[in-house]
């Protein structure tokens, strides 16, 4: 099913090998360029299908998904971690929130798309899509909030967690009131979560209420950062073997991790 899946999406695009990824065969030569919003629709009806997880079923999945490399009892924070000077490291289940006061007492499950921005409900599909969802610390994941991400100043108003994401004011100055910034190294996957999420659900955007949004797709200072971050933050190892195990989950997978250049055959910087 999968493999069928890969050769639905690349056949629209272009040719290429996926071997080296996750043993798929090569996939035929594109018999049409597809751009733009044609493309992102026909990628809609690709990955819209998928199978729901339960609200309470995140904490089994992160397990999966979520483990630090070699340590698989181990969550990988991407809002504490900081290889080898990560201040805390939780273990999965027995450091679940929970209540918290400070940074390092538990983790839990970050919307990186906050839920607030659809209307705050669990009982719907992107409430529990793992590829915008990740295991945090409470504390920090509790200091970003709903903030729209952006690159923030450092300033002494500036609130950072010990592996220096950070929240404030952002580094626009046209851009007003608090934002948050994840370090460098995972820019790039929050970046491809979003343009997933944009694509997955692209029958149910214009009906959200973002600050990132405007109809059906992002604002320009938005996609400007998202496409900034998506080129500065390559697809990692550690992006692939997460996509490949919330494939083995949802029965969907995330293109753009597949195939990075696909972002920009959808949205452009202008």
């Amino acid at each position: 099913m999968l493999h069928r899946l890969y050769k639905k999406i690349l056949v629209l695009v272009f040719s290429v090998t996926l071997v080296t990824l996750y043993g798929c065969s090569s996939t035929p030569v594109a018999k049409e360029a597809v751009t733009g919003e044609p493309l992102r629709e026909q990628l809609f009806h690709i990955i819209s299908k998928h199978k729901v997880l339960k609200y309470r079923e995140l904490w089994k999945a992160f397990k999966q998904t979520d483990a630090l490399p070699n340590q698989p009892d181990k969550v990988f924070d991407i809002y504490s971690y900081n290889g080898d000077n990560t201040a805390y490291i939780y273990k999965f289940f027995t450091d679940q929130c929970g209540h918290y006061k400070k940074e390092g007492d538990c983790y839990n499950r970050e919307h990186s798309f906050p839920k607030t921005w659809w209307g705050g409900s669990l009982n719907v599909p992107m409430a529990t899509d793992l590829y915008h969802i990740y295991p945090t610390d409470g504390y920090v994941n509790n200091m970003r909030a709903a903030y729209p991400y952006a690159g923030v100043v450092n300033s002494k108003k500036t609130k950072f967690s010990t592996n220096k994401s950070k929240m404030g004011r952002a580094q626009n100055k046209k851009l007003t009131g608090k934002f948050f910034e994840p370090i460098d190294e995972f820019k790039g996957d929050l970046a491809r979560g979003y343009f997933y999420l944009l694509t997955a659900y692209y029958d149910k955007v214009q009906d959200w209420h973002s600050p990132i949004l405007t109809g059906n797709n992002f604002t320009p200072w938005a996609q400007k950062i998202l496409l900034k971050w998506h080129k500065q933050d390559p697809v990692s190892d550690k992006e692939r073997r997460r996509n490949k195990q919330i494939m083995k989950i949802q029965g969907n997978y995330n293109p753009f991790i597949v195939s990075p250049k696909l972002v920009g055959k959808i949205w452009k910087d202008n």
